[in-house]
């Protein structure tokens, strides 16, 4: 009975030490998001130079967010601590590390053009994409590394659907997000579609691959009224 008590708390320890890992490796994330690309300032003008970052800043921070809470949802919900879940999480965490980078540059250039749009000039320290080579090779990188997050997220999901032991709503609720990763991984898919016959000339087709992301809108909205149905069949 002890030996199995020790056991038992090992484990317990070892999923907090996880747990704590992968929390870290968000924040360590965010704070690469947060001087990605430019030295800390020297005088009061490059900080107003610095302070143009932010609406890209805040998009990138709410997007990493948004996969940590995912995380934070599943094992909050299904407490698994096995071989696999482990495996998948610190996939996850890897994938995050690779994520950040294009996803700062991808935010950075779409607000730069925003504000080239309405301001008539460049801002100073707008990202260096210098050619539709370059612009469809982000989003390629961005799409391969939202798709396997996503991915991870999904298969926690999966595994733990299957290993878990859950009251009908609460099974229904999971895979709502379960569906809803799903969604997200074929949106990605769709955009590197879009993405990948993108020539030298550009025109209207370079932006498509950025918009075709507005379709997570209709994946989130079709999964809760997916739920609600199922909840009312159950009522």
């Amino acid at each position: 009975m002890s030996e199995e008590h020790d056991v038992s708390r090992a484990g317990r320890v070892e999923a907090h030490r996880l747990d704590g890992f992968i929390d870290a490796a968000f924040a360590f994330a965010v704070s690469v998001l947060a001087i990605a690309g430019a030295e800390a300032p020297h005088s009061l003008h490059d900080l107003l130079l610095d302070l143009d970052r932010i609406p890209g800043f805040a998009c990138s921070f709410a997007t990493l967010l948004i996969f940590w809470r995912r995380h934070v949802h599943w094992r909050d919900r299904f407490r698994l601590h096995d071989g696999v879940s482990m495996l998948l999480s610190l996939a996850l965490v890897f994938f995050a590390l690779i994520f950040v980078y294009p996803l700062n540059m991808l935010f950075q250039a779409f607000f730069s053009s925003l504000y080239a749009l309405f301001a008539h000039q460049v801002l100073p320290n707008e990202p260096a994409i210098s050619s539709m080579h370059e612009l469809k090779a982000l989003y390629i990188c961005y799409g391969l590394a939202y798709a396997c997050m996503v991915g991870c997220i999904a298969l926690l999901y999966r595994h733990s659907l299957k290993h878990s032991h859950l009251l009908h709503a609460e099974r229904i609720e999971a895979r709502k997000v379960f569906y809803i990763q799903l969604g997200s991984i074929a949106v990605a898919l769709c955009s590197l579609l879009a993405a990948l016959p993108i020539s030298e000339t550009g025109g209207a087709w370079a932006s498509l691959p950025g918009y075709i992301y507005g379709l997570l809108g209709v994946v989130y909205w079709w999964a809760g009224r997916w739920s609600k149905k199922a909840l009312a069949q159950t009522a």
